[in-house]
């Protein structure tokens, strides 16, 4: 099951053992997209966007049909100002799992970003309608870990 990381989530302890460990993992594993995609929630968390979005493109390489790793690539291409970019990841991502309520909620923000309220309004309900809660992921993009 995949947990929820949000710009707001307290973070525990330095995030620079976190990456270490993903780094030295990856070094390991290089074809592994659930690692690299950890890895790349690890450097977002640090601020390292370019390097986070590269270790989401890795992920997709091993496996494009990972719905992770393209909800976060939609995430971090925002965070780069590159809607456009991340309104196609979102595709991607619902094409992958149109039951994902991350990735409704991930496409209903960039939308939003872009003026696209009425689609974005759209997006955000079918989250809702998915999961009741879904609301509670609207104030910020949101990347996942795999477990």
């Amino acid at each position: 099951m995949p947990r929820l990381i949000t710009p707001e989530t307290p973070r525990k302890g330095d995030d620079r053992y976190a990456s270490r460990a993903y780094s030295d993992m990856t070094a390991t594993d290089l074809h592994d997209p659930a690692v690299l995609n950890n890895r790349g929630v690890a450097l977002e968390r640090q601020g390292r966007y370019e390097e986070a979005l590269a270790a989401f493109s890795a992920a997709l390489l091993c496996d494009d049909d990972d719905v992770y790793a393209w909800n976060n690539r939609a995430v971090i291409l925002t965070r780069l100002g590159r809607p456009q970019e991340a309104l196609l990841a979102c595709k991607e991502a619902l094409a992958v799992d149109r039951s994902c309520i991350f990735a409704w909620v991930t496409y209903g923000t960039v939308l939003g970003r872009i003026g696209r309220y009425v689609e974005a309004e759209s997006a955000f309900a079918v989250a809702e309608d998915l999961d009741p809660q879904a609301r509670a992921l609207y104030p910020g993009n949101s990347t996942m870990t795999r477990a």
